[in-house]
């Protein structure tokens, strides 16, 4: 009977194949990372983006200590590529209902479901910044719990809260008119 090799081990195979490990290292100009996997640590190698295409890349780099998958065609570990997002202690994961979510280290959330809506939650004195040159839409009733600043003029149903002038003005202590 000839020897078996490596390669007949269907369960060596698998396991060159696809193992669990750790991030050990991140280069973002790069955009490579290395794994431990138990006493294997691989070379410089890419990560799954979720999607790196025309219409849509994703960025969101593994850190340090982030359990992967580590996936090596033909068991060759110098090909390998890390899928990351294994939930794993010390990043368990962050809700357990149906809703999409995206949660941020600082306590930021942006969280979706049909049935709820899009709710963005911002921590403490974090800004929200909209840059639209051509401008924003609104089609909705809003309500705003504190102020509001505008730097340019603000329009009610064509009448300018900058420029407007009232009818009914008359001198003294007199209220005026609604706007003309």
């Amino acid at each position: 009977m000839p020897a078996m090799r490596d390669h007949d081990d269907p369960g060596r195979t698998l396991g060159d194949l696809a193992r669990l490990g750790t991030v050990a290292s991140v280069d973002l100009a790069a955009a490579r990372i290395t794994v431990k996997a138990g006493d294997l640590v691989t070379g410089p190698i890419p990560w799954s983006a979720g999607h790196a295409n025309s219409r849509l890349r994703l960025w969101s780099p593994p850190e340090v200590g982030e359990q992967v998958l580590l996936l090596a065609p033909e068991g060759e570990i110098s090909g390998a590529v890390a899928l990351p997002a294994v939930f794993a202690d010390p990043a368990p994961p962050p809700a357990s209902d149906a809703a999409d979510a995206l949660v941020f280290a600082d306590g930021a959330v942006l969280r979706y479901s049909a049935a709820d809506g899009l709710t963005i939650t911002l921590p403490g004195a974090v800004k929200l910044t909209i840059t639209a040159p051509g401008g924003v839409a609104i089609d909705a009733d809003v309500t705003v719990t504190g102020s509001v600043t505008a730097q340019g003029d603000v329009i009610g149903q064509g009448t300018s809260l900058h420029g407007h002038k009232h009818s009914l003005v008359k001198a003294g202590t007199d209220q005026s008119g609604v706007p003309a």
